[in-house]
């Protein structure tokens, strides 16, 4: 940076003076604005303090000079104070006025007397004993004699109040003398002095009033009645008693008005400000209300996604179904609820819905899914809530699968029966191997099997409620047993050990019958089907009574087609037979006595001459 030359550095040095001077002026205004000639004015008192913007006007001038402390007042000069500003004037027989905050005062001499003309305003005056002090108000004048402290308020219309702060005075216009009462404030007008009467209101809206809102803007109506000559009422709502800060302010013509306004929940107060034609303000008591928001349920239970699964008992699919309960949480003004299920989250399915007096519910039976629930609260007024968010949860409903049984026990597991001669007399019990196991616990029964082999190919199967048996069917030989207990549903359980059954046949024993016709693996040719006339023959049995002889078309004789017993060692076929292969077999019989065994089977095989083909 290069240095300042002389041009520069004089332009600096003089702004530097005309800044100095300039800050001398703000100290000191009396160059700026000089003192007026008073030599010719009569002097009636001074200026004891002055505080912010107060300002002096003389009758002989046209501006406003500030008023500072211990300027001399003189007789006719006027006394300005502006916002938040204050003074007070100190008269020669020691009266000090105060004037207030936008105020405007003249101060004159009239036949030795102070008389004040207060334009506008608020002012204060201590008056000393003996002093005579006369207050003009318009072409209204009056005199105010005593000692003591009194406060002039006198609004834009032109009216002046007096109120007795403290002290005796006595007030005087051209019509009576009275003295100034300090519980009975006085109104100055041009219709003379009367005592002032401010205005009245009467809260109708009751104290402690609970207003609900459904939504943030809902309307609160509030209601008064004014007494007096009201030009307007000013409604205050504030968070606290001392209204210093109001939160809703409301002016209006009407004694009611609606509050709109947004407002947090909580406790609040309000209060009315009447105002009359004179400016006169009048204010109501002061009530309480609550402002409450209908904020809707919270579901607590279920909660979200909860999943509720369950097996039951049962075949019928019907009945896979359950209730589950749903409980929530609601502000105290909420009394009834109402409630929705359905099977999506727009509530378009809905599967049931209701009203409950409590927060909670049992909902219907609801089979395997995934549901929403949601609440509603309504007021006894029947104002209504929103809805609580919704809350899905899923419902798994199983059929339970029935436990199966234990395996049953065998009490004896090798048994060992002689079957009776004919000519014994036994007990029926004695008369078939008895088979008995241990019971088993939620059976309906159990299963026994018998069979020859000891694979339970071919089994003889019997169901019994007990837990034992006879084999009535009891054949000679070695068998195999095995026990199932049966569950209610027809489950059944692992079987049970094997048990043995050793059958030693005591009678005669017959033979098996030796088969002759036709011969094993014969081809026979039919003129018709309708009546074959096959004849099956074997030789007779020593001892046997008859035979029994058994045609099939299965080789396992699983198909009967013909079964006799006769006398006979012949047997006839005479009806219709199919083509194919036909197997055949005969076993003796005696009466009294068990019977042979079968014979093995032979076979043939049948054709039609006109269809020599073989059939099957």
């Amino acid at each position: 940076m290069s240095r300042l030359g002389k041009t520069e550095k004089t332009i600096f040095t003089i702004a530097v003076l005309v800044l100095l001077l300039f800050s001398y002026f703000l100290y000191d205004d009396s160059l700026l604005f000089p003192k007026s000639n008073n030599s010719q004015l009569d002097l009636i008192g001074s200026v004891a303090t002055s505080q912010n913007d107060v300002r002096r006007k003389n009758l002989d001038t046209f501006s406003w000079l500030p008023a500072n402390r211990e300027d001399q007042i003189f007789d006719n000069d006027s006394i300005y104070t502006g916002e938040r500003s204050e003074a007070q004037i100190r008269l020669q027989d020691g009266t000090i006025i105060r004037i207030s905050p936008n105020s405007l005062i003249t101060l004159n001499m009239k036949n030795g007397q102070m008389m004040l003309d207060l334009r506008y305003g608020n002012l204060v005056g201590d008056i000393t004993k003996g002093t005579a002090l006369k207050i003009k108000s318009g072409e209204k004048e009056f005199n105010l004699d005593g000692s003591g402290k009194i406060e002039f308020k006198k609004s834009h219309s032109g009216n002046v109040d007096l109120r007795l702060l403290s002290g005796d005075l006595n007030y005087q216009d051209k019509k009576e003398r009275k003295v100034l009462q300090k519980s009975q404030p006085v109104a100055v007008s041009q219709q003379g002095m009367k005592p002032l009467v401010k205005p009245t209101i009467e809260l109708q809206t009751p104290n402690n009033t609970v207003f609900v809102r459904e939504n943030p803007d809902d309307a609160m109506p509030f209601a008064w009645r004014g007494n007096g000559n009201i030009t307007r009422f000013e409604m205050e709502v504030s968070p606290n008693g001392q209204f210093d800060h109001v939160a809703v302010l409301k002016e209006t013509a009407e004694g009611k008005t609606d509050v709109v306004e947004p407002l947090e929940p909580g406790p609040y107060f309000w209060r009315v400000k009447a105002y009359d034609k004179n400016g006169t303000v009048g204010f109501s008591e002061i009530r309480q209300m609550t402002l409450a928001h209908l904020d809707a349920p919270v579901i607590t239970s279920p909660t979200t996604d909860a999943r509720f699964q369950m097996e039951i008992e049962t075949n019928d699919p019907s009945q896979l179904a359950i209730s589950t309960e749903v409980r929530w949480s609601a502000a105290p003004l909420l009394k009834s609820y109402h409630w929705q299920i359905s099977r999506d989250e727009q509530f378009s399915a809905i599967v049931k819905e209701g009203n409950a007096g409590v927060q909670s519910i049992l909902t219907p039976r609801l089979a395997t899914g995934t549901y929403w629930v949601r609440v509603s609260g309504a007021t006894t007024d029947k104002k209504n809530s929103a809805w609580s968010a919704s809350v899905p949860f899923t419902v798994q409903v199983t059929a339970k699968k029935e436990p199966i049984p234990d395996r049953p026990e065998l009490i004896a597991k090798d048994i060992k029966f002689r079957l009776p001669r004919p000519e014994e007399r036994r007990p029926a019990s004695e008369m078939a191997p008895k088979l008995e196991w241990k019971p088993v616990a939620k059976t309906r029964g159990y299963r026994v099997q018998v069979s020859k082999d000891l694979n339970f190919q071919t089994p003889q199967t019997y169901d019994v409620p007990n837990t034992e048996t006879l084999w009535s069917q009891v054949e000679k030989g070695q068998h195999y047993y095995r026990v199932y207990a049966v569950s209610p549903k027809g489950q059944l359980s692992p079987p049970s050990d094997i048990g043995h059954i050793n059958v030693d046949d005591m009678r005669p024993i017959l033979t098996v019958p030796q088969l002759m016709e036709p011969f094993n693996n014969m081809s026979i040719f039919l003129q018709t089907q309708q009546e074959p006339f096959i004849w099956l023959e074997w030789k007779k049995v020593a001892g046997a009574t008859g035979y029994t002889v058994e045609v099939s078309n299965t080789e396992d004789f699983s198909r009967i087609l013909y079964t006799s017993t006769m006398p006979t060692n012949r047997f006839l076929i005479k009806s219709k037979i199919p083509l194919g292969k036909i197997y055949w077999r005969v076993r003796a019989e005696a009466q009294g006595d068990s019977p042979s065994q079968w014979a093995d089977k032979r076979e043939f095989t049948v054709y039609h001459q006109k269809n020599e083909t073989f059939v099957k």
